[in-house]
C-alpha cells in the first residue's frame, strides 16, 4: 500500500450526553478534513477512544468515513486484545470500504517478543486488508522490538508501522531495518518534523483533526524542500498546540479543540472526562494563537 503524507487520528464525534456515535457530524467533519487536503484518514484510532466503542459502533465508525472520504485512502483502527477480535474488526473494515487496518500491540496482558510475533503473524495471515502495525508502549505496556518489526515486514500483509513510543532513534532503526516500501509513520506530532527528516513517510498526527490544512502543508512543504515553512509550521502550530495539551487525555483535548474551533462533536466517552473550566480555557488560548499565526503567515504569502 503506496500511502504518504499527513494522516489524521480522527476523533470519534458522539451524541451529547449520549454514548452513540453521531454519524451526521462523522460525515461532516469527514468532509471538512478530505477538504482540508489531509492524505489519509484513521477512523478508530487512539484520539477516536477506540477501547470505548462497541463491535457495533467501531464498524458504523469505519463504514461511514470511508463511504464519505471520496478517493482519500482510510485505514480503520481493528485493535483488540485477542486474535479473533481483531480479525472481526478488520473483516467488518474490509466490508465497509476500508484500504487498510491498523492494529496496536496487545496491552493488559504482559508480552514477550515471541508472544506478540504469534500474535501479528495470525492476523496478517488471515488479514484481508493491509495492515499498519501500531506501537505505543506508554499505554499497551508491550513494544514491538526493531527486530520483531523486520521480521513482520517480510510477511506480505504488513505494510507499515505508526510509532508513538517517542523514541526518534528506535524510528530511525526501523527505517534502517526494513525494506523501502516499507511505510513507516510518526505518531508523536512534535518529532514529525525530525521524523520525515530521517526517512518518516509521514505522521499521524492529532493536531490534524483541528488544523488540517498547515499539517498537510508541513508534509507537502517537506518533500518540495521548503524547509522554512516546515520550520514556521512545526513553530506555529505543532509545538503551540502540543505543549497545550501534553499533561490532558490527548482524545478529550482534541476533541474540545475541534469543538471551540468548528462544531460540537459530544464530550469523550468514559472512561475520559470533560474538560476543566481552566483547561478548556487554557486550550482556547492556544487554539487563538495558532489561528493568529496562521492567518498571519498566510497574509505574508
Amino acid at each position: 500500500m503506496d500511502l504518504s503524507g499527513t494522516v489524521v487520528p480522527m476523533a470519534t464525534p458522539t451524541c451529547r450526553n449520549r454514548r452513540a456515535v453521531d454519524t451526521d457530524a462523522l460525515e461532516r467533519f469527514t468532509r471538512q478534513l478530505v477538504e482540508g487536503g489531509v492524505h489519509g484518514l484513521f477512523p478508530c484510532s487512539s484520539i477516536g477512544e477506540f477501547p470505548s466503542l462497541t463491535n457495533e459502533q467501531n464498524r458504523r465508525v469505519v463504514e461511514t468515513v470511508a463511504a464519505t472520504a471520496d478517493d482519500t485512502p482510510v485505514l480503520a483502527g481493528c485493535c483488540d486484545t485477542s486474535v479473533d477480535g481483531v480479525l472481526d474488526r478488520i473483516d467488518a473494515a474490509e466490508t465497509a470500504g476500508a484500504d487498510g487496518a491498523v492494529v496496536v500491540t496487545p496491552y493488559y496482558l504482559g508480552a514477550t517478543q515471541n508472544g506478540l510475533d504469534r500474535f501479528f503473524e495470525a492476523v496478517a495471515d488471515e488479514s484481508g486488508l493491509p495492515l499498519f502495525l501500531y506501537n505505543i508502549p506508554p499505554l499497551t505496556g508491550n513494544e514491538l522490538g526493531v527486530d520483531l518489526v523486520a521480521s513482520l515486514a517480510d510477511h506480505d500483509a504488513v505494510v507499515g508501522l505508526k510509532d508513538t513510543s517517542g523514541d526518534l532513534v528506535y524510528l530511525q532503526r526501523v527505517i534502517e531495518s526494513t525494506p523501502a516500501n516499507f511505510r513507516v509513520f510518526q505518531g508523536a506530532t512534535e518529532l514529525a518534523t525530525a521524523s520525515l527528516a530521517v526517512g518518516a513517510d509521514g505522521l499521524i498526527g492529532g493536531p490534524a483533526n483541528v488544523f488540517p490544512e498547515p499539517l498537510a502543508e508541513l508534509y507537502e512543504a517537506h518533500v518540495r524542500g521548503d524547509d522554512a515553512t516546515v520550520r514556521r509550521l512545526t513553530r506555529s502550530v505543532v509545538f503551540p498546540l502540543v505543549s497545550g495539551y501534553w499533561d490532558l487525555p490527548t482524545a478529550a483535548a482534541i476533541k474540545y479543540l475541534f469543538e471551540y474551533g468548528r462544531f460540537d462533536i459530544g464530550d469523550p466517552l468514559p472512561p475520559l472526562a470533560p474538560l476543566s473550566a481552566g483547561e478548556r480555557e487554557r486550550l482556547e488560548s492556544r487554539y487563538h494563537t495558532v489561528s493568529d499565526a496562521i492567518d498571519a503567515g498566510l497574509a505574508e504569502q
